[in-house]
């Protein structure tokens, strides 16, 4: 069953979250997933991301961690977007 109010993309793109790599899993106007070797220490954060050469800043709130036992021991990580410029959310216009 879908929980979220808005469309999610499924992407996957690098980022940064907390200045440490990260890839998302998928985003949507309000929130964000990403995957990721380490957890971060603080539950507000900042997400860089690169749309169309440009470097995006994102800030928001995790609302979820599920860590990964395999090879890799990654986490994916559920964030509430609180703060996003409009180039972020044109990314959502195009699709509508």
């Amino acid at each position: 069953m879908e929980k979220r109010k808005e469309k999610r993309i499924r992407k996957r793109m690098l980022s940064s979250l907390e200045d440490r790599p990260a890839i998302i899993v998928d985003i949507s106007q309000g929130g964000i997933q990403i995957s990721m070797s380490s957890t971060p220490k603080n539950q507000l954060v900042s997400i860089k991301l690169q749309i169309g050469g440009k470097v995006i800043n994102l800030y928001g709130d995790i609302r979820w961690i599920n860590k990964t036992i395999s090879s890799q021991n990654s986490s994916n990580i559920g964030i509430a977007i609180h703060e996003a410029p409009p180039e972020y959310l044109q990314l959502f216009e195009a699709r509508a």
